[in-house]
């Protein structure tokens, strides 16, 4: 009778979480990289912004007030890159959900929360610059205070949570489902808790900010082209949009590739993932999905908080010379330590190292 009972409770456990063979070697390790590149560049990358921020009391500036929008996103991002995509990789690897009831809800709360998170900061970054642009082009030099800055950070926050508790235990129910890599909401139900989660996902968390940050990128581009006095009153805009070779001048070119650069890795990344969630909604048989289709879109949602770091930041010389500060110190501490050791060492060769840049480094430090 324990035998049977034992046996029985394996097959249902096994039926659960839906064990099976979907991905293939190939597949697996495809995904499986993808995902390893993700975590790192996302964790490394978002870290060092903000360590750039922090660390330079320039960029906290009340006139580089969008730093504190990179950093409120970072956060997210970095958030992303070690709670959410490992998971992810791990149940990719396991093809199947065996971390418990509690895990899966907690799962697709913190997958929710990071990811409406990050759409809404892209959004307010958006509806931040165009304010910025226009008083300036207004002359008006008065920058966006703070207070109004945190209130934007904080609604990105508390959207995200709102509507990921929602989603987790009003409007549908954590399930592990087969051919997935992470738990989700439960599809395909047809009443209205399910369409109001269809429908609203769709418009309130990709539609409407789409919408939004193509009128305020389009706004600013108009601003740019038209009005003159945004050149002449450039030098008090945020130092991030000027040119390195001529600081009293706006680079136009560089301002608008960047827009570009945003609005396409924003569509790129998240476009896969919303026709995903809206065609499992109206398929009926999942065992008709093909089982790339789960990876691929959370693979290219992910990759969001590793191409943010580069957009937001590599195309910035204040966040180059941050990153490149930040390295040469740790490589300086590293190089003084195996000094040391092999100093300590009479058995062992001292290599020689030249320490004079560090040096000269610290006594900058120092000094400034």
């Amino acid at each position: 009778m324990v035998l049977l009972m034992n046996t029985t409770t394996v097959l249902n456990r096994t039926n659960m979480t839906d064990m099976g063979d979907y991905y293939g070697p190939a597949l697996t390790s495809f995904f499986a990289v993808w995902l390893i590149m993700i975590i790192l560049c996302s964790i490394i990358g978002n870290i060092l912004v903000m360590l750039v921020i922090l660390l330079d009391s320039k960029m906290r500036h009340v006139h580089n007030s969008t730093n504190l929008f990179l950093f409120n996103l970072a956060l997210s991002d970095v958030m992303t890159g070690i709670l959410d995509a490992p998971v992810s990789l791990y149940t990719l690897t396991q093809e199947h959900w065996d971390l418990g009831d509690f895990l899966c809800n907690v799962n697709l709360f913190l997958n929710a929360t990071f990811l409406f998170t990050s759409v809404h900061s892209l959004m307010y970054i958006s509806i931040h610059k165009y304010l910025s642009v226009k008083r300036l082009s207004e002359c008006n030099t008065l920058p966006v205070g703070k207070c109004a800055c945190y209130t934007m950070i904080l609604a990105s926050w508390g959207w995200g949570i709102v509507f990921a508790l929602l989603t987790t235990l009003y409007l549908s129910a954590a399930v592990y489902k087969a051919k997935t890599i992470q738990c989700g909401p439960k599809y395909p139900i047809f009443n209205i808790k399910s369409f109001a989660l269809s429908f609203g996902n769709l418009m309130l968390n990709f539609v409407i900010p789409l919408i939004i940050m193509i009128i305020m990128y389009s706004r600013i581009y108009f601003i740019i082209k038209a009005d003159a006095v945004f050149r002449r009153k450039s030098t008090n805009l945020d130092s991030k949009i000027r040119s390195r070779s001529d600081p009293n001048v706006v680079n136009e070119k560089a301002v608008i590739h960047t827009l570009v650069i945003v609005l396409s890795c924003f569509i790129i990344c998240w476009l896969p993932y919303m026709f995903y969630t809206n065609f499992i909604f109206f398929t009926i048989d999942r065992k008709t999905i093909p089982a790339f289709i789960n990876p691929l879109a959370y693979c290219f949602g992910f990759s969001s908080s590793a191409c943010n770091p580069v957009i937001y930041a590599f195309r910035f010389p204040d966040f180059k010379n941050g990153y490149l500060h930040i390295l040469l110190k740790l490589s300086c501490r590293k190089s003084k330590k195996s000094v040391s050791y092999h100093v300590n060492d009479p058995d062992d060769t001292i290599e020689h190292i030249d320490l004079g840049e560090c040096n000269e480094d610290e006594h900058h430090d120092t000094v400034k």
